[in-house]
């Protein structure tokens, strides 16, 4: 039994490293493609571009883990049914009882670290994104302010300095246009100023002093001097986002999340909201062991499917419980359900199917889909 454990474990282990890593892979493409903006035309450094997507891997683990694990333990249970090993290990006195440790122990396993990755790897992931992501944006900015030419990689705005100090850093000479307010731009000449950078914030700020601000309005032109101007620069809206500053539920941790309840309004969206937030990613954990457990009488009842069709199966019965998931979301987002109860809904109806899938098999019932396909094929 200790050699049938082991090999079963490390069956499904080596299927779900591959099949996790293969699912993150496709989705952080297709997050790059998202913010192709942030990186096209800038000269960024390929280790920030790689950093930056590798904090954004943990707000996928705990959607990609459930199916990884599902598809893992079903493929490998669909193969040794398909291959007819367990009718040889049935015949040898070793019951379905016997077999289902392996699996369950791996979803266990799959289930804590997914809650890891919920409560702590998510909110860790999106604040070390948000800070590389300013960091390669003031980068840039330091980087491309040259001396002696106008620099136009703000929208709207040129600046131009004719000296520049790299070891202080310090900036001469300063002229900066700026046409973000269409209907009164303004002009901006400082002999001296620097540039600050606040992560926190995201914010970086041009620190001018002893200029003077030109400003044409309606045409008639206003002058005014200064002792130190600071122009501000929203730095999430230069990446295209400046919603990124705000923390959503999903990007929080367990603490913030606590504290973003107490705050909201009693019964408003805000506080389902974060109601909601908390039960799924307990419920996402859940989801592993269920899922997994689901996998086991799945597998073995659809011999003769094939693993192309198989997987097709497997995915398929994951889209429903996602269909499932992401309609409870909503109905315990807007109220109509009690936002607690609605993240656990498909779990227990999937727990439910996994009872009865057990208990279906135990009565020694098998579906040959290709067999029934035939058949349909032979009516038609």
């Amino acid at each position: 039994m200790k050699i049938l454990h082991r090999q079963i474990f490390s069956e499904v282990s080596l299927i779900f490293t591959v099949t996790l890593a293969s699912m993150l892979s496709l989705i952080v493409i297709g997050r790059m493609i998202d913010l192709k903006e942030m990186f096209v035309g800038q000269n960024i450094q390929i280790m920030h571009v790689l950093m930056a997507f590798f904090y954004l891997g943990p707000s996928f683990l705990s959607l990609v883990i459930p199916i990884a694990c599902m598809l893992s333990i079903f493929l490998c249970f669909l193969r040794m049914a398909s291959d007819r090993e367990l009718t040889a290990l049935q015949s040898s006195g070793i019951s379905i009882r016997n077999m289902v440790l392996s699996p369950m122990l791996f979803s266990i396993t799959a289930m804590g670290f997914t809650l890891y990755v919920s409560l702590h790897l998510i909110s860790w992931g999106i604040d070390n994104f948000r800070a590389t992501a300013v960091e390669m944006i003031r980068e840039q900015t330091e980087v491309s302010l040259q001396p002696g030419i106008f620099h136009q990689m703000i929208p709207d705005m040129a600046i131009y300095t004719q000296q520049r100090d790299p070891a202080t850093r310090e900036l001469k000479n300063i002229f900066i246009y700026d046409g973000t307010i269409k209907e009164a731009p303004l002009t901006i000449i400082a002999p001296v100023g620097r540039v600050l950078t606040d992560t926190d914030k995201g914010m970086l700020y041009f620190i001018l002093e002893e200029g003077r601000i030109y400003r044409y309005n309606n045409e008639e032109m206003s002058i005014a001097s200064f002792g130190e101007y600071r122009l501000r620069l929203d730095l999430f809206a230069m990446l295209g986002d400046p919603e990124m500053r705000r923390k959503h539920p999903e990007e929080m941790s367990l603490t913030e999340l606590h504290a973003a309840r107490k705050a909201a309004e009693p019964d408003s969206r805000e506080y389902r909201l974060t109601i909601v937030e908390e039960h799924k990613r307990y419920a996402l954990s859940m989801a592993c062991l269920i899922l997994g457990l689901f996998a086991v009488p799945l597998g073995l009842t659809l011999q003769g499917i094939g693993r192309n069709w198989g997987v097709l199966s497997a995915v398929l019965c994951f889209l429903i419980y996602y269909f499932f998931f992401t309609t409870a979301y909503g109905l315990g987002e807007t109220g109509r359900l009690p936002p607690g109860l609605a993240m656990w809904l498909p779990n227990i109806l999937f727990a439910l199917l996994t009872v009865a899938g057990f208990y279906f098999y135990s009565k020694g019932r098998e579906i040959d889909l290709s067999q029934l396909l035939k058949n349909l094929y032979k009516k038609d």
